[in-house]
């Protein structure tokens, strides 16, 4: 069992207080992964999954399904990277979708 408070060692380097942090990025990663897309590549070449706003990111796969698995683990490393960099991170918020009435 592991005592509670902000010095708690779960593992080497790792606190309690990273939680939040851990839960905050499982959450925009979540995010991010619902503004996906594939791309068909054609016939028998499978499909190519992207972020709009991640430059750079893209993975593909045989199916939709792997392709999706792949860029899923391709976005955690570019996450890293751009954190490790201190270039931050796009925002995942829906964009707004303009709605016409007439006048």
């Amino acid at each position: 069992m592991f005592p509670l408070g902000a010095h708690s060692a779960l593992e080497p380097g790792f606190f309690l207080d990273d939680t939040k942090r851990v839960d905050a990025l499982t959450g925009y990663r979540r995010e991010a992964m619902k503004q996906a897309s594939l791309t068909g590549l054609g016939r028998d070449e499978g499909y190519a999954a992207r972020i709009h706003g991640f430059r750079g990111l893209l993975a593909t796969g045989r199916t939709r399904k792997e392709a999706l698995a792949e860029l899923e683990d391709a976005l955690a490393d570019w996450i890293k990277l751009a954190l490790q960099r201190g270039v931050g991170l796009p925002s995942v918020k829906p964009r707004e979708s303009r709605t016409l009435t007439a006048a």
